[in-house]
């Protein structure tokens, strides 16, 4: 079994910590209080959590100023913020400062729980755990990648030859096939294990944010900027930056990162002091990079000092036998959820399993098994729990069109006799047509539709929608 995570949760209100308090009780988490931002801002200790929850409604205080705070405190934790949602201006300022993500005031259990195991599961915190050939001593928030499948040997083969060396190495592999995780195996079995891991999705923050992330800012360097905060570089010193959807980055983030491998040091924005830094960079994209270079869209200096090793993940439909491991695994860590004891599973549902191809690769399979807990009233999961196509053995982007199709008919059907579809419907099939139109260029489609492209990485995860 997993540890659980423990969640920091700071709110005033008594009706909804007491709301959380028994949403929670037989979650896999662990719930902290504080009752005001200082409390929480005394009991937080940096690495202590997995996860903040915050109301931004404090009396006597500005959540945002705590929200603020916190980061500076623990600038690796994540906050969901808790708001009234007629609040957008406080929301999106909220978002600006650093929060993860926010939630109504009125807490549905259901879907923050989802979004905190979402989450949570992306720190690799709760996430398959990394079992390297010979075995892995285990490191505070590593677990072990499952699998025993020639191919996955292959990369632990390759993870073991470069963990000893200090070279720049870029990870390549669809959505959901671990790179985070392999990443973390990297450093915590390299002579940097004693520092620190930092990990920053170029795509999931605004462009204007990022170069704030990477190499913090000096006060006053812009609106909002009102006390000095480090940047990931600066905190990852002498451990390992693991900088994911780097194929994502603007050419001036490009420019700085090359200059921080190059010359070990950078300034940070507004600031003029050069700032040294020892940082193993571990880089990921599930894009052809190389074609990217060729288009013009990426430096191809910055490219060869990324891609120094190489290392490409299998997509789960090429690593055969771990399914079913992957499927028992994941059977024993939700089974119990809700007090539920399930263990075993129907054989005609294990051989659909086994034979689907798994577009959203092991973190769909992942998510797939816990919804199926939720749905049996047994011990037992079977055919009718798991939502996936009649055609398993098919090939996924031929579903994934065909899918596309009839939702696109059901839609024009459904207008025609002046019926309404709900909202959450026809925006998932938006994001999809227009993920279609441009071969899955995650950029172009948020242009299209008129988005951004931390809006629409963020929509992606709330459909499940795999890229």
């Amino acid at each position: 079994m997993e540890e659980a995570a423990t969640i920091l949760v700071i709110d005033n209100n008594q009706e909804s910590t007491s709301l959380l308090e028994r949403g929670f009780r037989k979650s896999a988490f662990k719930l902290e209080f504080a009752r005001s931002g200082a409390d929480g801002l005394k009991i937080l200790k940096p690495g202590q959590y997995d996860l903040a929850i915050l109301s931004l409604d404090l009396p006597n205080e500005s959540g945002l100023t705590v929200l603020q705070k916190i980061r500076e405190a623990d600038a690796a934790l994540p906050v969901i913020v808790m708001a009234d949602p007629s609040e957008n201006d406080l929301i999106t300022e909220a978002i600006k400062r650093g929060a993860f993500n926010w939630a109504p005031k009125v807490v549905d259990i259901d879907k923050l729980t989802v979004a905190i195991d979402s989450l949570v599961s992306k720190k690799g915190l709760l996430v398959e755990p990394v079992s390297l050939e010979g075995g892995l001593r285990e490191e505070p928030g590593l677990k072990k990648i499952i699998g025993s499948s020639p191919k996955i040997r292959d990369v632990f083969k390759t993870i073991e030859t470069v963990v000893a060396s200090d070279v720049p190495v870029l990870l390549q592999g669809e959505t959901g096939t671990g790179k985070e995780l392999v990443a973390k195996a990297i450093h915590f079995r390299g002579p940097r294990r004693k520092y620190p891991f930092y990990a920053v999705n170029c795509a999931a923050i605004p462009e204007q944010l990022l170069e704030s992330e990477l190499f913090g800012h000096e006060k006053g360097a812009f609106t909002g900027a009102h006390e000095l905060r480090r940047g990931k570089f600066e905190l990852a010193h002498m451990g390992t930056l693991f900088l994911d959807e780097v194929s994502e980055m603007s050419a001036t983030t490009q420019a700085k990162i090359l200059r921080v491998i190059e010359e070990k040091a950078f300034e940070r924005v507004g600031g003029t002091k050069l700032i040294n830094v020892d940082v193993r960079v571990v880089s990921a994209t599930n894009t052809d990079l190389r074609k990217i270079v060729k288009e013009g869209k990426f430096r191809e200096d910055l490219y060869y000092r990324l891609a120094v090793f190489p290392i490409s993940l299998p997509p789960l439909r090429d690593r055969g036998k771990d399914v079913p491991e992957l499927i028992q695994y994941f059977l024993e860590r939700y089974g119990t959820i809700g007090g539920k004891q399930v263990d075993k599973i129907a054989p005609e549902a294990m051989d659909k399993l086994v034979r689907y191809r798994w577009p959203g690769n092991v973190r769909q399979l992942q998510n797939c098994i816990r919804r199926a807990v939720l749905l049996t009233t047994n011990d037992t999961l079977r055919l009718e729990h798991f939502d996936l196509p009649d055609e398993a053995e098919g090939v996924a982007a031929a579903t994934a069109e065909v899918s596309l199709d009839d939702e696109v008919n059901k839609l024009i059907a459904a207008l025609q006799r002046g019926e309404v579809l709900p909202l959450h419907e026809v925006e998932g099939l938006c994001i999809r047509q227009a993920l279609n139109i441009t071969s899955g260029n995650v950029t172009e489609a948020a242009d299209k539709l008129g988005i951004s492209r931390s809006t629409i990485y963020r929509k992606l995860q709330e459909h499940g929608v795999a890229v």
